[in-house]
């Protein structure tokens, strides 16, 4: 019967990401889109761009330093908390594709401006989970908003005028694996 639900007990196969991350003020995040269609466009790109609501900058992922467990949001919600920091301007104008699949790659702008500020603010919030018995997460940075997957890639090259706004909050945020949506669990002020 279409719509019925399993009476099956199997275990859920539902894979989701917990992360902090930075998102873009509501005019940056469509300059970004109205850019994603330009290169599409002019780069022969299949898949569809991120919309406004995906866009964002990957901070610090969510977990134990031993895998995830149960505690491990409430431990990331106590940690954000902790983090003080100043609000200060981001932007984004340098284009590449990052090499990591053979099917698809990420085609992204890297920042060129407030990257010193978004890796003290990280390392910030990175202290903080350390606090709270979460793991570090990994060294190497480089912050950027991803526009789309495809399998084509684009040739590097800079903005003429990037795209910016001024980082005034973060976010935790959920993904959920093969639905390509994100659920945003909490957001915090930058404040000193």
């Amino acid at each position: 019967m279409a719509g019925q639900l399993s009476l099956a007990f199997e275990a859920a196969t539902v894979r989701v990401q917990d992360y902090f991350a930075l998102r873009p003020a509501l005019t940056a995040a469509y300059s970004f889109v109205e850019f994603a269609e330009g290169c599409r466009r002019s780069y022969g790109l299949s898949e569809s761009a991120y919309g406004p609501h995906r866009l964002h900058v990957s901070l610090n992922t969510v977990m134990s330093r031993r895998g995830p467990r149960k505690g491990d949001l409430e431990a990331a919600l106590r940690a954000a908390e902790r983090v003080r920091f100043s609000p200060f301007p981001l932007a984004f104008g340098s284009l590449r594709t990052f090499r990591v699949r053979r099917d698809k790659q990420p085609t992204v702008l890297c920042c060129c401006a407030g990257a010193g500020e978004l890796a003290a603010l990280r390392d910030a919030l990175r202290h903080a989970l350390t606090m709270e018995g979460l793991w570090r997460g990994p060294a190497g940075f480089e912050p950027h908003v991803t526009l789309i997957w495809d399998r084509r890639s684009v040739p590097p090259s800079q903005l003429d005028e990037p795209i910016g706004w001024m980082a005034e909050d973060f976010v935790l945020l959920r993904t959920i694996w093969g639905e390509g949506r994100q659920v945003e669990i909490g957001r915090w002020p930058l404040r000193a």
